[in-house]
């Protein structure tokens, strides 16, 4: 018996099937994604940040430009101010585009300020490689857990999640983004140095010639003045003023002490220009204060670095008024007027705290930089001679007062206040049985009163 045939398939019948499974295919593939749904296929920026020559970032209120010198590679601001760029900070920013950056998951569509994507809270960034177009444009809005910010793309609604690095690297004002390496030279870019103290001799440091010009020779001092240093610690003294970076800048108005400053440094480079700094004679907390002659703005730099420039043959003098150690302390007590306040150590923990008059109280951080400062207060400036009358010691205006536990006590006296040439104000000051006449600004006062609760 025969078995049935299966009937075979006509040539019409196949091509009609493989367009039916291509067409399944299809729509399987072309499926919307829904809110939530990682997005590979959105770009966000695919370049190479060594080729980025300007980056121009956009808020409501201000538009800053950066652009890159294409032959000597130097950044600077060009809009809206015109200053050199710090090369940190936009390293910090082009840092996440080595890597080409995708959204991670689309968000949401619309509802702009939810995301601080709109005008007024969004940071519209674009990037050039070429003066044709942008090679990326975005907007940035908010930052969310997990390191991810909200992205919007230029041209699309959707509003997707990404990792850019943080808002905060788009979020600078202008001045912000200035150069913080105050002269910005390397040790074998710098000829010479000429420090200028403000009471000493003029020293010289200079490289010992060569009979090969092409070779440096080594850093010596002339005159010595008895620094005991190698020509490796010259080399890296050098290096170290010339990268020498600010942790702030700060206004032109902001008084670091320049009249007159503890030193005048300049620096020759191989080229044969100069750049003047000037180190205040002002220091708080580890930091010194220095300014460019010409430039803009007063750096907060470490102390450290400078402190050889303000010591030994160029040192100014110390300003201290009394010094009493902290173990010896029993009171620190505050006067103006009527007003009376008076620390003591609590038995329990050794903290300073308020003893009288009761139910005040005072931050802990306050009262110890008051036994801090009052252990060994320093003048900011040398008054010179100046008229009691003209100073109000005779009767002082406040009076800090430190006894000791043998029952000895110095005390810091506080007479009128002046305003600077630069508007800043300062007070008359003097220790107890000393003739000698400083000033002491406005900040230090106002954080000695709030130690003792008073503002």
């Amino acid at each position: 018996m025969r078995e049935p045939s299966i009937p075979s398939l006509t040539k019409k019948t196949t091509i009609l099937a493989a367009v039916a499974l291509f067409f399944v295919a299809l729509a399987i593939i072309d499926q919307p994604q829904g809110v939530g749904a990682a997005d590979e296929q959105t770009v966000i920026a695919s370049l190479n940040p060594d080729h980025v020559s300007r980056v121009e970032l956009s808020t409501a209120t201000a538009k800053t430009i950066l652009a890159k010198d294409t032959t000597t590679g130097a950044w600077a601001v060009t809009a809206p101010i015109k200053q050199k760029a710090d090369a940190v900070r936009i390293a910090q920013l082009l840092a996440p585009f080595r890597s080409k950056v995708s959204a991670d998951v689309t968000v949401d569509e619309g509802n702009l300020k939810d995301y601080g994507l709109d005008a007024a809270s969004g940071i519209v960034v674009e990037m050039w490689t070429d003066d044709k177009e942008p090679a990326a444009s975005f907007t940035i809005g908010g930052d969310i857990a997990g390191g991810s910010s909200f992205v919007r793309v230029s041209g699309d609604p959707a509003i997707y999640r990404a990792r850019l690095g943080g808002r905060q690297r788009f979020a600078r004002e202008p001045l912000d983004w200035r150069n913080r390496v105050v002269i910005d030279l390397d040790e074998s870019d710098i000829q010479g140095l000429r420090i200028e103290p403000w009471n000493g001799e003029v020293i010289h440091l200079v490289r010992e010639p060569t009979d090969d010009e092409q070779i440096d020779g080594p850093w010596t001092l002339d005159p010595d003045p008895g620094w005991g240093l190698s020509g490796d610690d010259l080399q890296e003294v050098i290096q170290q003023l010339g990268q020498m970076r600010a942790a702030n800048i700060l206004g032109d108005d902001f008084d670091g002490g320049f009249s007159p400053p503890a030193a005048n440094l300049t620096v020759m480079d191989k080229e044969g220009s100069e750049i003047t700094l000037a180190i205040g004679r002002r220091a708080e907390g580890g930091v010194a204060f220095v300014r460019l002659a010409g430039g803009s703005g007063v750096y907060a730099v470490p102390a450290q670095i400078l402190s050889l420039f303000t010591s030994g043959t160029a040192a100014t003098p110390s300003r201290e008024m009394y010094r009493v150690d902290e173990a010896d302390m029993d009171r620190l007590i505050y006067y103006q007027r009527k007003t009376k306040v008076e620390l003591a150590r609590s038995p329990d923990t050794g903290v300073w705290q308020v003893d009288y008059p009761p139910g005040l109280t005072v931050d802990v951080a306050d009262t110890a930089f008051v036994a801090r400062l009052l252990a060994a207060p320093k003048g900011e400036e040398d008054a010179g001679a100046v008229p009691a009358s003209k100073t109000g010691l005779a009767r002082p205006r406040m009076v800090f007062e430190v006894q000791r536990k043998d029952g000895s006590h110095e005390a810091l006296f506080v007479g009128k206040h002046f305003r600077s040439e630069q508007g800043a104000i300062f007070f008359w000051v003097k220790s107890q049985g000393s003739d000698k006449v400083y000033v002491m600004g406005e900040n230090t006062l106002t954080r000695l009163r709030a130690g003792f609760g008073q503002r």
